[in-house]
């Protein structure tokens, strides 16, 4: 499980700095990330990295497998409802 939590922090942390980049290097609203993606690919973002950092730091700090995944789902919906807010 641990490479599928790296795996998905890995993604969520290549989307972020594409996201930013992508918004620093837009001129126009049209092509920005905000206005193509939205609230939805911010919570998407913000899930995927949220998973891979609780999972991983679950499963390295002893956890059982069991635990590791709730513990991985929890900072998920988590990241999902705070993205939400902000």
């Amino acid at each position: 499980m641990r490479a599928a939590y790296g795996v998905a922090l890995v993604v969520g942390l290549i989307a972020l700095i594409t996201w930013v980049i992508a918004v620093a290097a837009s001129r126009t609203d049209i092509g920005s990330p905000e206005q193509r993606f939205g609230l939805s690919g911010r919570r998407v973002v913000g899930a995927l990295i949220a998973f891979g950092m609780g999972g991983l730091s679950a499963a390295y700090g002893g956890w059982p497998p069991w635990a590791a995944v709730i513990a991985a789902g929890t900072a998920a919906a988590a990241a999902i409802w705070y993205v939400g807010t902000v």
